[in-house]
């Protein structure tokens, strides 16, 4: 028993020095092109109207404008976006095409859409940004047996997490301004596509990027009076806090050395 024991611990140093001996790291440049779904991409509604105090002026109504959206509405109506990734990676030789577990980072912008983004000019207010970073890790098949030369085809699948930033709206500081608070939620891909040589790969990707709340920041929240009296009138009816599902259909460009 003990030398067949030994046999097989043998046996198993030997294969894993072979299949290190066949590992080839890569790394990879992503270009992204995103257009957002879900919650994401749907239609926002005009923010409310706001009621401001100035400490020489009294109270002072905002304009129907429609803007700023507030936690209300922010985190919808994203335009199409685009970003970069970078992605680490080993490929093993599995006989039939190649197997490679990865690491992959990308940050991904949208603005908000065209129509919005007039309304906060006309309104002279700075308008919300939206940044995704999603972190994940995942394993891609290669199969490199088609009748094309330098074709192979390629799909994966990966799991992680997506940091959601909306950057701050509003006019000037103080109660004209609303910023958020930043969220992690779970995230996961999936993809296909083609490598042409080793160098370049081309594909189309679903990003999955998780339920995000949105909520104003400590700061805001306390120092704006319509804030608060937002957030605490949706707590006593049990709404809870603002939601947005954030997803995005991807085209990928990808270099690979």
């Amino acid at each position: 028993m003990k030398k067949t024991f030994t046999i097989l611990c043998l046996a198993a140093m030997l294969f894993g020095i072979g299949s290190a001996a066949h590992a080839q790291f890569r790394q990879s440049i992503f270009l992204n092109g995103n257009i957002p779904t879900g919650a994401f991409a749907s239609s926002a509604s005009n923010g409310p109207n706001l009621n401001v105090a100035f400490p020489t002026l009294g109270t002072t109504v905002y304009p129907t404008t429609g803007v700023p959206l507030t936690y209300e509405q922010v985190g919808k109506d994203a335009s199409v976006g685009f970003g970069l990734g970078y992605r680490a990676s080993y490929r093993f030789d599995v006989g039939v095409g190649e197997v490679a577990p990865f690491a992959n980072i990308d940050i991904l912008w949208n603005t908000i859409a065209g129509t919005w983004r007039d309304k906060y000019n006309d309104a002279y207010y700075s308008a919300p940004t939206y940044f995704n970073i999603p972190l994940m890790g995942g394993v891609t098949y290669i199969y490199d047996e088609l009748p094309w030369n330098d074709i192979s085809a390629y799909g994966e699948f990966g799991v992680g997490t997506d940091f959601f930033w909306i950057t701050s709206e509003g006019k000037g500081s103080g109660n004209e301004r609303f910023a958020y608070k930043s969220t992690f939620a779970f995230a996961w891909m999936i993809g296909a596509g083609a490598y042409f040589g080793h160098h370049v790969s081309a594909g189309l990707y679903y990003y999955g990027l998780g339920k995000h709340t949105i909520d104003y920041t400590s700061g805001t929240r306390e120092d704006n009076d319509y804030a608060d009296a937002q957030v605490r009138a949706n707590d006593l009816a049990g709404k809870g806090r603002q939601q947005r599902s954030v997803g995005s259909v991807m085209l990928r460009i990808g270099f690979h050395f």
